[in-house]
């Protein structure tokens, strides 16, 4: 058995409470007159990371483990680990090595399945990916591969434009699939018919996409004001500055950010500015921008987004909770993720008061695939 006391942050309340658990559930809560020295947050959740500390999401699947263990030494109790265009056939052969990572138990963040960043992309929004590696939608091939991976893809990021996404999206939702719009030319119009096939999310904002402009509203218009939409947000300083996360914020409301890191194998070590990364990116801002000056991805992590929102953007911890954690719970249907209540799963990332990060609560009986 374990205890912690902590203030911890629940839905939109904060509470100072001792809490005890056993084998991954929580057996006991009581109130304390304790002053707590540590701030509880749910545990992080990921929707987009293509590796962490040294570790891809393309590795074997002893070092998927090592991967999964990585994130939660950052206070990341879950992610959706994250593939740019490939063939179906090669993601089938990457999905077998998900399995035999995580069908025991393991220590580590909890995976929780699959965002395919492609492969239906528009090359004329490729950024940092190499556009010979999109394909064109063969629906029937789509349906295939869905059935075949049923349970392990989470989420598919899909250029609404494209011949067939339309119906490709149609798909996506009937084989529980998240669609969200991303690396894509869409115009506003596009984008609102998407949405009518299924359509509920939108990649990495503002990134990859046509810029907002008054006179010709594009996926980013519909993206702030369409309430079916719920928007990745990149939360390094660099992808977007500052007044664009106010913005975004301000307009969409807390509950409809999904705050995700973009992060790769470099990512989460404390490299000075400038330095020169092993694919020749340069890291700038927390970016790591290619010589072109392509953004290519981040080297920020959840936790370093979380003292981004509450010191420089003054959004309250229950609302930081729901932006780095409990949206994302909502939209993969974990249930019970950021609770207290009496027989939930201990899930929970430790900060002291500074915001610093101190210990990720998970049980490893918590990460069997499911």
């Amino acid at each position: 058995m374990k205890k912690q006391v902590c203030r911890w942050i629940e839905g939109n309340q904060e509470w100072d409470k001792s809490v005890e658990w056993n084998q991954g559930k929580i057996i006991s809560v009581e109130p304390t007159t304790k002053q707590p020295d540590f701030i509880a947050m749910p545990a992080l959740i990921d929707l987009h990371t293509h590796g962490f500390r040294g570790w891809s999401s393309e590795e074997s699947a002893e070092d998927l483990r090592r991967l999964a263990l990585a994130y939660a030494e950052r206070g990341i109790g879950g992610f959706c680990a994250t593939l740019g265009p490939r063939p179906l056939s090669y993601y089938l052969e990457v999905i077998h090595e998900y399995r035999k990572a995580f069908s025991t138990p393991y220590p580590g963040a909890r995976f929780l399945g699959l965002h395919l960043e492609g492969p239906y992309l528009n090359p004329e929004k490729a950024g940092a990916i190499d556009p010979d590696t999109m394909l064109k939608i063969d629906l029937p091939k789509l349906e295939s591969f869905l059935i075949q991976s049923a349970g392990i893809v989470k989420i598919m990021t899909i250029a609404p434009e494209l011949p067939n996404a339309l119906p490709a999206i149609r798909l996506l939702k009937q084989y529980g699939v998240i669609a969200s719009a991303g690396h894509t030319a869409a115009s506003y119009e596009q984008c609102e018919t998407a949405v009518s096939f299924g359509l509920t999310q939108v990649t990495h904002t503002f990134n990859a996409m046509e810029s907002l402009h008054h006179r010709n509203p594009g996926l980013i218009t519909s993206a702030l004001i369409n309430p079916k939409l719920d928007c990745e947000m990149i939360s390094d300083g660099y992808h977007l500055q500052l007044p664009i996360m106010k913005l975004l914020t301000q307009t969409k409301g807390t509950e409809h950010i999904l705050c995700v890191s973009d992060s790769g194998q470099d990512s989460g070590f404390a490299y000075p500015e400038g330095t020169v990364l092993s694919d020749g990116c340069v890291l700038h801002g927390g970016a790591m921008v290619q010589p072109n000056g392509v953004i290519a991805g981040s080297t920020c992590d959840l936790s370093d987004a979380l003292k981004m929102f509450v010191l420089k953007l003054g959004i309250s911890l229950p609302e930081a909770a729901r932006m780095l954690s409990l949206n994302a719970a909502q939209k993969l249907c974990l249930k019970d993720w950021g609770s207290t209540r009496i027989g939930s799963s201990i899930a929970w990332s430790l900060y002291n008061r500074d915001l610093e990060f101190v210990e990720t609560l998970m049980d490893e009986q918590l990460c069997l695939l499911k």
